[in-house]
């Protein structure tokens, strides 16, 4: 908490009503100063008052999808299974709401300033409620990634503006924007099928794939009677088909520029919408990277993807391979890594795209994508 001007006008003003007093002996004068110290005072510790008791709050209130956002494509019961309440995609806005919450009674003047996703924001406001105060602002045309609130402070003040305070708040990370993505399989060349294996369904592996309602038929033995207690209903267990497609996406792990790791994200994201919608399960990975999945999880992986290659997490020690043990390897690049090259071609079914002017030699059948989207 500093001083301002004010109050050096205040401190003058006291000064020379105590000198007017002195000299001209009217005892009132002295009152009036003793007022305007007072006043000084009291000024002094409602800004400090103010200023401990004011806490900065971001909250995303709303996306804002552009025309060609996904968004608009999955279906309503996906969207709802989203760790948000409206997830925001490559290209979408939002509606940012930037409050300020208050301890106890109502506060202020106060005023907030700092960046979201680049963009500078500054509010100001006479007094904060008890019910807390918030001004909503647009961001538009976001770029994939984690949208990080930087440099925000919260400067706060007394009703005469004799003392100024201001209080740095810690960074944080208001949403995630995800990678955009749309189905790749009207692109891919026609492969062989092999039409005397039935595609299998889910109930009949091993591995436990969530729950459902008890249907007539159902064995006993599969009733999760913990859960069944919970619903006040019965439920089964359910399991996965020990046949179930996994597909692992290797992607390189030093795209050479911001739009190749953004076209090589969107490409990745492609086919793992296309695998998880045909039932399968999905790994992401590359050298040294520390890999996600294998996952049905849409969301998961489309945030592993958001935060690639920066923000992806990377093991401790040297890389280690991943398990080729998935039906189909899918390689993107930008840079022909070598390491990643050697990594997909271990794989007995594999296949890739090539990022921009990039030319690999190899067994991988790759095709060739650009830096533009859509395909």
């Amino acid at each position: 908490m500093r001083p301002t001007w004010r109050l050096a006008g205040a401190a003058t003003l006291w000064l020379v009503l105590e000198w007017y007093g002195a000299t001209s002996e009217v005892s009132w004068l002295f009152l009036l100063a003793a007022w305007v110290l007072a006043l000084i005072a009291g000024s002094a510790a409602y800004a400090l008052w103010n200023r401990r008791g004011l806490r900065l709050d971001l909250e995303v209130r709303r996306s804002l999808p552009a025309a060609d956002s996904p968004a608009d494509e999955l279906p309503e019961q996906l969207i709802r299974t989203s760790p948000t309440a409206s997830p925001v995609f490559e290209g979408d806005g939002l509606d940012l709401a930037v409050g300020l919450r208050t301890n106890g009674g109502a506060r202020g003047p106060a005023m907030v300033r700092g960046e979201v996703g680049g963009h500078h924001i500054e509010f100001g406001t006479g007094m904060v409620p008890t019910t807390g105060w918030s001004r909503i602002t647009e961001l538009r045309e976001l770029r994939r990634g984690p949208v990080g609130a930087r440099r925000w402070t919260i400067g706060t003040s007394d009703p005469l503006g004799f003392f100024r305070g201001e209080r740095t708040w810690s960074d944080s990370e208001v949403a995630i924007v995800l990678p955009r993505f749309a189905s790749l399989v009207g692109r891919r060349e026609p492969r062989e099928m092999e039409a005397s294996i039935a595609s299998p369904r889910a109930g009949y592996g091993n591995e436990v794939f969530g729950v459902r309602e008890y249907r007539a038929g159902d064995s006993l033995r599969r009733i999760h009677w913990r859960s069944s207690a919970r619903r006040g209903e019965l439920v089964v267990r359910e399991f996965e088909p020990p046949g179930l497609q996994t597909l692992i996406i290797l992607v390189d792990p030093h795209p050479p520029s911001v739009q190749a790791a953004d076209q090589i994200a969107r490409l990745a994201a492609s086919e793992t919408w296309d695998c998880i919608r045909e039932g399968g399960r999905v790994v992401i990975g590359g050298p040294g990277l520390e890999p996600v999945g294998p996952s049905r999880d849409l969301w998961s992986l489309l945030e592993w993807l958001a935060r690639y290659p920066d923000g992806s997490p990377r093991p401790s020690g040297p890389a280690g391979h991943l398990p080729m043990n998935g039906e189909e390897v899918v390689v993107i690049t930008a840079t022909a890594d070598p390491l990643l090259i050697e990594e997909g071609e271990r794989a007995r079914r594999r296949r890739g795209w090539l990022v921009g002017d990039v030319t690999v030699s190899g067994d991988i059948p790759f095709e060739r994508a650009g830096l533009e989207w859509p395909l």
